[in-house]
């Protein structure tokens, strides 16, 4: 999978293993979000960061999670 070429299914991919990684909650904040609605490039940077970590600390989870919510146009 190509995370470089913007698309909606990669989107939802990468917002589900998002997800998982910092054990959240409330995941149904990302439902339905759509590819003209975010901004990519952000969502990209913040899921490379997340994918390359292997532990991630509660402060880390809330930074993280904070991060996301400027992925929205």
């Amino acid at each position: 999978m190509n995370l470089e070429n913007p698309s909606q299914e990669n989107v939802t991919y990468m917002l589900n293993e998002i997800t998982v990684k910092l054990k959240m909650v409330n995941a149904s904040v990302f439902e339905n979000l759509t590819l003209e609605a975010i901004h990519y490039d952000t969502l990209l940077d913040i899921y490379t960061l997340i994918h390359r970590k292997n532990n991630i600390s509660m402060r880390e989870m809330q930074l993280f999670a904070e991060e996301l919510s400027t992925i929205r146009k």
